[in-house]
């Protein structure tokens, strides 16, 4: 039994069920994946958020950040549909580099080491599209991948960060969108890459079924050996089923899921669990913990030479209608992130776990970038008046980000309630370590750096700056400026992991063995990001696949 149709979810199922003998059963809280363009139509991700295929989470209001965002809290969007979280991101693959793999072997994770998932990352792509011919590549995978449409300011974002030698080696440097993206320009999921080409193929062994909330893992007595996970408890149309699984129980619900479907299991932390009136099966301390996420800080520039041909409008869509139903690209198949740069801090102090900064530039239709910046970020009717001023038919907008992708902070999430349609308890703590404030004043450094260049200078972009509640008293781009600036709008960049992570016996804080197998009871797995002990640094998409690769085959082995 698979809980959670999601990025991992559905390799788990697809890959198990090429073995005649096992036969699988996902269960999606969501919905299905009827046709919706909020999911096929690649630039109109940022309208999934806060619509019926978003669980729509939030955080519990922040002490050190999210300041100038209502309730001070930041929105937190996940997939509820089958695909999960692929069906609504930003589409972004990159793996990112290979000391955060080694990095996890070093912390206890034995055999997830660079060496160890390589294969998988190749085995789960198709670069084919991306015209690479690279040994660290995949091509008969069958998640397609291609490179996200992008907009002349785009490249000229790539040539400024030339012109400032950004790029170097160990991940470093600046580069158009790699997107999982079909050729056609639709998105492309776990739906689309795995499960649909199979399933009509091996109805006798994989069945999904959609609307089919866990609420509860059932354990039995295994022996001598303690509890076993015999099935799960799932509500579906206001009707409680139970299921019993054969074999095992493999959680797949994400970093908020997950730890939350332990915990109202009965797995987890035995003084929270008795505090909320749950009986205690495995005393784990670890769940729920080390919660890690990437933030970022957003920047708006205007480019005022570029003409109206280039500009995002209102106009962009109409426009991109027909070259996007011909299959010919344009507009509508961009990823809105159309390139990212990753720079070495000089905060880092050791050179196997070096930290990077990110940039990427978003280039927002106005309709798009007022979602984006309200709706979707949880900002006031300021920020929405804000944006909206800032954007007009005549002068091209778009937006780097300032990402935060090896933070310091570390955060929980907790239970509630014991019910399980009671949302949890989310707690990144946000900027609480010095280190993550420096790191990103840096970050915004190296914006304005790009200010400057040649290629910013041929487009007359220039960096908007707006006080947001840091008051006019306060030199703009000075470090209290961009301090404060930073704990205002602090945007998660929607990567959470680490709340039910991989480590060896003797850590008390770890959750699942290196085989995924979770402590001190029999037959359940947890395969997610939630297991990553330390956040990659990159977009968390293609470790969440890769992470479902290697997971099929570690219980294809045991069975």
């Amino acid at each position: 039994v698979v809980v959670g149709s999601g990025t991992s979810g559905n390799v788990i199922a697809t890959r198990l069920t090429e073995s005649p003998n096992i036969k699988v059963l996902v269960l999606e809280a969501g919905d299905d994946d009827a046709p919706n363009p909020l999911i096929s139509v690649p630039i109109l991700c940022a309208l999934a958020q806060k619509s019926s295929i978003d669980w729509e989470y939030k955080t519990i209001p922040q002490t050190h950040a999210c300041k100038g965002l209502k309730e001070k809290s930041s929105l937190w969007p996940r997939g509820k549909t089958l695909g999960g979280t692929s069906s609504i991101n930003n589409m972004v693959f990159a793996r990112g580099s290979r000391h955060d793999y080694d990095e996890w072997e070093d912390m206890g994770a034995a055999g997830w080491g660079y060496d160890d998932v390589l294969p998988y990352f190749k085995k789960l792509e198709d670069v084919s599209n991306l015209g690479m011919n690279s040994e660290y590549r995949g091509k008969d995978g069958p998640l397609k991948l291609s490179y996200s449409y992008s907009h002349p300011v785009t490249h000229m974002f790539v040539d400024a960060a030339r012109e400032l030698d950004y790029n170097g080696k160990n991940g470093e440097g600046f580069g158009i969108t790699q997107a999982t993206i079909l050729p056609d320009g639709q998105r492309e999921n776990s739906v689309t890459s795995f499960i649909r080409p199979v399933i009509s193929k091996r109805r006798d062994r994989l069945h999904i079924v959609a609307r089919a909330h866990v609420r509860q893992v059932v354990f039995e007595d295994d022996g001598n050996q303690g509890k076993r996970a015999s099935g799960v408890v799932y509500v579906r149309d206001g009707m409680e089923f139970k299921v019993r699984a054969t074999k095992e129980v493999i959680v797949c619900g994400g970093a908020v899921g997950s730890p939350q479907l332990l915990m109202l299991s009965g797995i987890g932390p035995k003084e929270h669990l008795k505090s909320k009136g749950i009986e205690v099966v495995a005393d784990l301390q670890g769940v729920g913990s080390n919660l890690q996420d990437h933030i970022m800080i957003p920047t708006t520039f205007h480019a005022s030479n570029l003409t109206s041909y280039f500009a995002m409008d209102y106009t962009t869509v109409p426009r991109g209608i027909f070259p996007y139903l011909l299959g010919y690209g344009g507009p509508l198949t961009s990823a809105v992130a159309e390139a990212n740069g990753y720079i070495r801090s000089r905060y880092a102090q050791v050179e196997r776990y070096y930290i990077l900064q990110k940039l990427c530039v978003f280039f927002l239709i106005l309709f798009m970038i007022v979602k984006m910046y309200t709706v979707a970020t949880s900002q006031t009717q300021r920020m929405y008046d804000w944006a909206k001023s800032h954007n007009t038919n005549s002068i091209a907008h778009f937006a780097i980000l300032a990402g935060l992708i090896r933070p310091s902070s570390v955060g929980t999430i907790r239970l509630n309630t014991s019910n399980y349609r009671d949302y949890p308890l989310i707690d990144p703590q946000y900027l609480t370590t010095k280190r993550d404030v420096e790191i990103l004043i840096e970050a915004m450094r190296k914006i304005e750096e790009l200010e400057k260049t040649e290629a910013f200078k041929k487009i007359g972009a220039k960096m908007e700056l707006d006080h947001f509640g840091c008051g006019n008293q306060i030199s703009p781009r000075s470090d209290d400026f961009y301090e404060c600036l930073i704990r205002s709008i602090t945007l998660t960049i929607y990567h959470p992991v680490g709340t039910a992570k991989i480590g060896s016996s003797d850590d008390i804080m770890a959750v699942v063995d290196p085989r995924l197998k979770v402590y001190k009871v029999n037959g359940l797995r947890v395969a997610d990001a939630s297991v990553i002990p330390s956040i990659p640094s990159a977009n968390t998409q293609a470790a969440c696949y890769m992470i479902g690769e290697k997971a099929a085959d570690m219980i294809k082995q045991d069975w």
